[in-house]
């Protein structure tokens, strides 16, 4: 699983909405983009895109990349959501960033959604029940959001930073959560966050 790309942009599709990042060892990677992306990107320096791998039938694979690693766990969100495919997920990633996309949802605003192309009345509405207990803003860095779910919101605070720092490595948030959920009772109970992040890293595959 590619989590990261670091490396100079050589080519910009706008049309296409992909951009070609050619790394140190000579290998270039195409990484589909949303406008928002491309208009920040400086061709001039070296850019760093946090991706997420996207499986598609009939063995067909895109890379999808941001600036930023919320954009990418925002999206990891959106797709998982009946419905929602990249195409969708990038759209609205293009007209809202990750902290704005979360207000929107806590707040119901069906109109905001509506603004995103290709979402309707009947879109919006779903995505905002889909999302509302998923997706939250982060009150302790407001530019930040945060996932939540049936699956996490129990968490110690002790597993919950275990989460945050699979995050942190380049995991995804299903992995992540994954890796959590099959922490022993026992060690969770002790405390020691270094132990519990070893254990779950025990079981993961690399996150590049």
């Amino acid at each position: 699983m590619i989590s990261s790309l670091r490396g100079r942009v050589t080519h910009i599709d706008r049309g296409r909405g992909e951009v070609v990042i050619e790394l140190g060892t000579g290998v270039g990677y195409r990484v589909l983009v949303n406008a928002r992306t491309i208009s920040q990107i400086d061709m001039a320096d070296e850019t760093r895109l946090f991706t997420h791998h996207q499986f598609i039938r009939d063995g067909d694979q895109k890379l999808i990349g941001f600036l930023t690693r919320d954009e990418v766990v925002t999206l990891e969100t959106l797709v998982a959501t009946p419905k929602v495919g990249p195409a969708l997920a990038l759209s609205i990633l293009n007209t809202y960033g990750p902290s704005e996309l979360a207000l929107i949802v806590s707040g119901d605003d069906v109109a905001a959604l509506c603004g995103v192309s290709g979402v309707g009345r009947t879109t919006a509405q779903r995505l905002l029940v889909e999302m509302k207990d998923k997706l939250v803003v982060d009150l302790t860095n407001p530019d930040a959001v945060r996932i939540a779910s049936p699956d996490t919101e129990s968490l110690t605070d002790t597993a919950a930073d275990v989460a945050d720092a699979l995050l942190a490595l380049g995991y995804t948030v299903a992995a992540a959560r994954g890796a959590v959920s099959r922490l022993p009772d026992d060690l969770i109970e002790q405390g020691d966050t270094g132990l519990l992040l070893k254990e779950a890293l025990r079981h993961m595959e690399p996150s590049f």
